[in-house]
């Protein structure tokens, strides 16, 4: 009996920790400038509510003040880069969003509707809402993208991250275009709606 209640306590003391009194809580500190939120979302898996949460701190991302040039997340030798760097930053953290929505959507979207889809037709069609809630948001940020691209390009320099770089060369001259991606699927997935309709119209027809 002995035995068992030294083997408990010797449990007891390695898994639950010890506190001692006056012991003060260590607390991570909070996020606070830009280029924090954009890091803590890099370490994050892409599931449907990690995805929403990457959205949300990429959200407070555009909205929260850089830090120090010296803790940028590129090389800044003067104030010029320093405005292109930001300009880009929220380019790139809105392209981030805009991904991040199209990931969502294509979870409730389907690419091709055969006809054993339609037992579940009622499903579907809410399924299809919310795909279509997230691409049309994705869409709104584009213009965001379309602004910071354009207030980057005014600053005649250019900042050591080839990648931002990059992309502002490819929407600047067209080759990355979101809306036409994005519209192109607001189009198909309309289709499918309607035909989704169509069934359930037919169904209560029938059943009427």
């Amino acid at each position: 009996m002995k035995k068992r209640a030294l083997k408990t306590i010797v449990i007891l003391l390695i898994v639950v920790p010890i506190i001692l009194p006056g012991a003060k809580k260590i607390e991570a500190r909070k996020l606070y400038y830009a280029e924090e939120f954009y890091l803590y979302v890099l370490n994050l898996y892409y599931t449907n509510p990690n995805l929403l949460r990457n959205i949300r701190f990429m959200q407070w991302a555009l909205k929260a003040p850089f830090d120090n040039p010296v803790r940028s997340l590129a090389l800044i030798t003067n104030e010029y880069e320093f405005s292109r760097y930001k300009a880009l930053f929220r380019m790139h953290v809105s392209l981030l969003i805009i991904d991040s929505y199209l990931q969502l959507a294509n979870r409730f979207d389907k690419q091709h509707l055969y006809f054993f889809n339609y037992w579940y037709a009622e499903d579907l069609k809410k399924s299809f809402e919310i795909a279509m809630y997230y691409y049309k948001t994705a869409l709104i940020y584009w213009d965001e993208v379309l602004g910071y691209a354009n207030e980057a390009e005014k600053i005649n320099t250019r900042i050591n991250l080839d990648k931002w770089e990059d992309e502002l060369f490819l929407i600047s001259t067209g080759k990355l275009n979101y809306k036409v991606i994005i519209e192109e699927h607001i189009k198909r997935l309309e289709n499918k709606i309607n035909l989704v309709e169509a069934y359930l119209k037919s169904k209560n027809l029938k059943t009427g």
